[in-house]
């Protein structure tokens, strides 16, 4: 019997008949920066108004729409539909193409968190003593191991989206086979902390959480009420503070005003009143920018073409954190991988396949190279993605063959149609993050957008070390290792493709070096910053990390969020009344 996709919660968008024109504090983009500045924001307004304050008024523009949960698609027609194009601005997936490297995207309200892989990760402490600001690194140093002072605003943020160590309590078979890989390849295992539900329960801001039933339903968003997406935790504790959450505006460019504010030039993308398309104009003191890399460049890009002075290195360090793809195929044991939808019933709904990334392997921890160090994730694809994927690994598994052990054509011949028993239910797919040149820089168009030159974006031979490991570790367990198909010429090209798109308003210790201090406070040209202009998302990261960065973002974040509480004069954090969303 298929499993019923969950009802429909309660919308958080304000309606857009509700703009003001003047706020206190904007908010550009509701990802990771955006959610959790809004939400820390809005709880310490509250608790002032409560003491006697003046209460503060504070708003999200999102150029996405939003997307309850039992509205995701869960097919490969609906994924297709709800691509995001000039005609359809409010589609929930974004796939931009440029000359060497593809970034794919969210576009809605909760950002990328909708459709990403859930992992809540640190990156190695020597990243932030390579490359960030003094004050990050006087943090980390601060200890001996680990990443020091700022472990407090990990912490943080590791609560509020319910990151929880998933395989260490859930048996799947995926993590029986990468552990095996793992041990072959001679590689650190760590099981990942995750941000997927593992209980039954109601938030104290009313959201219904499921437990995971271990569908693989993440990449093109879940429908299950399992996913902790930012949906789920910050946008709900923003909302029930009051903030007002816009959804269908995006942001264009801002300017200062002749009285040391800011006005935000924008365009409603979603219709109200017949206004679609229409430019709005909102005057606020204080406005963070947390349009995820591309939005966030674009915004400033455009700012800074019509006279706003900001630093020449503006769009520079572009990265895609070294993304990369391969695929352990047809091996001797059985992972479980392949995904089902909420309309699914037996036997695709009796696989346990997980969540779309439960474990790492983790290289080159004694490497004083950043450069020599990588990581490697189990992968499952969204259940919109899975039929398209089997015919096509078995076109390109049908060239590669040197191996013709009749278990393994027998699991092969079976794929025609989907088999538990099939090579697809055999493999196993591996997301690949290196330290990455960071040498991308994001231009702006005649018309407006942005686009990524990156004539040394890194090329195949980046990944040969990576390939000459995982190889044979895949072969000892029988399988076929296939390295990123992108990499084919007989399909897209030597192209990369990044869902850690990084970089263009990094942060550092002066204009010289960057475009935002270790605040997230822009650089003025003079050294000093501009009095209320932040910047507060991937876009700040100034090199790339080698692991998924969102729970990094989500540290810079919540480090944000208090000096800018502190600015604000507003109280500090209460773990009692914000630490996360149990009843």
């Amino acid at each position: 019997m298929a499993r019923p996709a969950l009802d429909t919660a309660k919308a958080l968008a304000t309606p857009l008949e509700a703009l003001r024109s003047e706020y206190d504090v904007v908010i550009l983009g509701s990802g990771y920066g955006g959610a959790i500045t809004a939400a820390r924001l809005g709880v310490a307004n509250a608790r002032n108004a409560q003491t006697g304050g003046q209460p503060l008024n504070i708003a999200v523009f999102e150029r996405g729409a939003e997307h309850p949960t039992g509205t995701f698609p869960e097919s490969e027609k609906a994924a297709a539909a709800q691509l995001r194009s000039p005609v359809n601005p409010l589609g929930l997936i974004e796939l931009e193409r440029f000359k060497t490297i593809d970034v794919i995207h969210a576009n809605g309200l909760g950002g990328t968190s909708l459709i990403n892989f859930n992992v809540a990760i640190v990156p190695d402490r020597e990243v932030f003593l390579a490359s960030w600001p003094k004050e990050f690194q006087r943090l980390v140093e601060q200890h001996g191991e680990g990443v020091g002072g700022l472990e407090e605003f990990y912490t943080r943020a590791r609560r509020m989206l319910g990151a929880v160590p998933y395989a260490e309590n859930v048996p799947l078979r995926r993590v029986e086979a990468f552990t095996q890989i793992a041990k072959n390849a001679g590689a650190q295992l760590q099981l990942l902390n995750i941000t997927v539900s593992t209980e039954d329960r109601v938030t104290k801001y009313g959201v219904q959480r499921r437990s995971c039933p271990n569908h693989g339903g993440d990449g093109t968003g879940d429908n299950t009420g399992s996913k902790n997406t930012l949906m789920t935790n910050y946008l709900p504790m923003a909302a029930h503070f009051g903030v007002e959450l816009f959804a269908g505006i995006e942001a264009l460019r801002v300017e200062p005003t002749d009285d040391g504010r800011w006005r935000v030039i924008g365009r409603r993308t979603a219709k109200a009143n017949g206004d679609k398309g229409a430019e709005i104009a909102v005057i606020a003191r204080r406005v963070v920018v947390s349009a995820g890399t591309l939005g966030s460049n674009g915004i400033l890009l455009r700012s800074s073409q019509a006279g706003l002075d900001l630093s020449t290195r503006l769009g520079k360090n572009f990265s895609g954190n070294g993304d990369n793809f391969g695929i352990a195929y047809n091996t001797d044991m059985q992972t479980d991988t392949q995904t089902w939808a909420t309309t699914d019933g037996p036997p695709r709904s009796l696989l346990a396949c997980g969540p779309s990334i439960t474990a790492a392997m983790r290289f080159g921890a004694d490497q004083s190279d950043l450069r020599k160090r990588f990581t490697v994730q189990d992968l499952s694809l969204p259940r919109a993605l899975t039929d398209s994927f089997r015919f096509g690994l078995m076109g390109l598994a049908a060239t590669s063959y040197r191996d013709y052990r009749k278990a393994k054509l027998d699991r092969w011949r079976r794929d025609i149609a989907f088999n538990t028993d099939g090579a697809m239910n055999h493999s196993l797919g591996f997301l690949i993050m290196v330290h990455d040149n960071s040498d991308g820089e994001l231009v702006l168009r005649k018309n407006g957008t942005v686009r990524i030159d990156w004539p040394g974006a890194p090329t195949e031979r980046v990944y040969k070390d990576v390939d000459a490991v995982m190889r044979p570790a895949v072969e000892a367990i029988g399988g076929t290792y296939i390295k990123n198909p992108r990499w084919d010429k007989r399909f897209l090209g030597k192209h990369l493709i990044t869902a850690h798109p990084m970089g263009g308003c990094t942060t550092a210790d002066n204009v010289d070096a960057g475009v935002v201090d270790h605040a997230g406070r822009v650089f003025a040209p003079n050294g000093g910053t501009y009095d209320g202009l932040y910047v507060c998302d991937g876009s700040v990261i100034p090199r790339a990390i080698g692991v998924n960065p969102f729970l990094t973002i989500s540290m810079f974040a919540e480090r944000t969020a208090k000096l800018l509480r502190e600015e604000l004069g507003l109280p500090g954090y209460d773990p009692a009344v914000e630490g996360d969303d149990r009843v």
